[in-house]
């Protein structure tokens, strides 16, 4: 029979200086305002929910980022921490399922959903998530369980507190190398 090496799936928590990002940080008082997952160390390849466009906050929805293309390398100085999940191969291969079919909807932004979080209001609406709520959600969908609250309810901060997430990286992301 064969076994296969420990897989692990990577959360990417960041501290962005958009207007929004500022916002979020100083309602909350927190330190990090978005976050994204990724199914790899190499951070090419980062799924989350956020702008579509460059300069346009208000076009947003499903998005593949990543570190050195597109808003990131734009933006080399926003610092993140990058947590490592051990999960299963069977459980990552879902995940990336999981993350596929949401790339084939229409998922938009959850403007609307950020004031019920911070309200403390469990509230779904339908293809609409904000990107805590995504990154959440497509784990609870994978069966991979790190947080004990309803997604729409999840910040990015909430991911810090997953008793075995590994921060593998704290600094700048234009300064991060994969391992």
């Amino acid at each position: 029979m064969e076994t296969r090496s420990q897989e692990f799936v990577y959360i990417m928590v960041s501290k962005t200086n958009t207007l929004l990002g500022m916002t979020i940080r100083r309602v909350l008082g927190v330190s990090y305002n978005h976050c994204s997952i990724a199914l790899d160390d190499s951070l090419e390849t980062i799924y989350s929910v956020g702008r579509k466009e460059l300069w346009n906050m208000f076009i947003a929805g499903f998005v593949v980022e990543s570190k050195s293309s597109g808003f990131f390398a734009v933006h080399k100085e926003s610092d993140i921490i990058l947590l490592r999940i051990p999960v299963s191969y069977k459980k990552k291969q879902r995940l990336r399922q999981v993350i596929l079919d949401y790339q084939k909807t229409t998922c938009k932004y959850n403007l609307l959903g950020l004031v019920y979080c911070y309200r403390g209001i469990q509230k779904d609406r339908e293809n609409r998530l904000f990107c805590s709520q995504f990154v959440a959600e497509v784990l609870k969908q994978s069966e991979i369980d790190v947080l004990d609250k309803p997604s729409s309810l999840v910040r990015p901060h909430d991911f810090l507190n997953v008793p075995y997430a590994e921060a593998i990286y704290i600094g700048k992301i234009g300064q991060y190398q994969s391992a």
